[in-house]
C-alpha cells in the first residue's frame, strides 16, 4: 500500500510548516509500514524530501540513496511539529535487515484493531465487522474456529499464498473477539514481549 502518487507532497504533509534546523535539515525516522520496525534515521533537506517522494526511494540530505530494499514504496509521510521530525513509512518486498532498533510490535494490527473498536462503538449497518460483533461469541468464535482450520489446511498444503491469506483472516477475527470482550490489545503485545525475552 503506497501513498497515492496522485497526491502532491504538500497534500500529505504541511510543507510550509516544517521547521528545519539552522543547517536546513530535519531528522526523518524511516519505519517499516507493515511491522512498525524502525529501520534507520536520516537527515533530510527540502530537496531530498521532495526527491524521496517523487522517486519513491529514500534520499539523505547529500542526495545519496538509503538502501532499504527492493520495490520500495512510500506508504505514509507524517510531520511532528513538537519533535520537529518526520516519520516516513515504507513498504518493500524485502526490507533490508539493517536496523539496530527493536521492533515496535503490531503497528498494523493496532490500526486494524482501532477500526474494529470504532465499528463496535459506532455501528454501521453494512459493516461485516458490525454483523460479527452483533452475533456475539457464537458467531465470532465459530469464525475463529473456521479460520484456524483453514490455516492448518493451507500449511498442510504448503501453500504460502494461502497461508498468508488465512492467517490474516485468523488475525482479523481474533481482533474482533478481543474487541468484543473489551480486552486490551496492548496486553497481548506485553505477553509477546515477555516471550521474546
Amino acid at each position: 500500500m503506497s501513498a497515492s502518487k496522485s497526491l502532491s507532497l504538500s497534500q500529505l504533509i504541511p510543507i510550509d510548516k516544517i521547521r528545519y534546523n539552522p543547517q536546513g535539515l530535519i531528522p526523518a525516522i524511516i519505519q517499516d509500514g507493515l511491522e512498525g520496525r524502525v529501520l534507520t534515521l536520516v537527515w533530510m533537506s527540502p530537496d531530498s524530501l521532495q526527491k524521496t517522494w517523487d522517486d519513491q526511494r529514500v534520499y539523505d540530505y547529500q542526495g545519496s540513496v538509503v538502501e532499504l530494499g527492493s520495490d520500495l514504496a512510500i506508504a505514509g509521510l507524517r510531520y511532528d511539529p513538537v519533535s520537529e521530525s518526520l516519520l516516513i513509512l515504507v513498504e518493500s518486498e524485502s526490507i533490508a535487515e539493517q536496523s539496530g532498533f527493536d521492533a515496535i510490535p503490531g503497528n498494523l494490527l493496532s490500526e486494524v484493531f482501532q477500526v474494529i473498536c470504532d465499528r463496535r462503538d459506532h455501528p454501521k449497518e453494512d459493516s461485516y465487522t458490525c454483523k460479527l460483533l452483533s452475533g456475539g461469541d457464537n458467531k465470532i468464535l465459530k469464525k475463529i474456529g473456521e479460520e484456524s482450520a483453514e490455516v492448518v489446511m493451507a500449511c498442510k498444503d504448503n501453500d504460502t499464498e494461502a497461508i498468508a491469506s488465512e492467517v490474516a483472516d485468523l488475525f482479523y477475527h481474533t481482533l474482533v473477539a478481543i474487541a468484543y470482550h473489551r480486552a486490551d490489545l496492548r496486553d497481548v503485545y506485553r505477553k509477546l514481549a515477555q516471550r521474546r525475552r
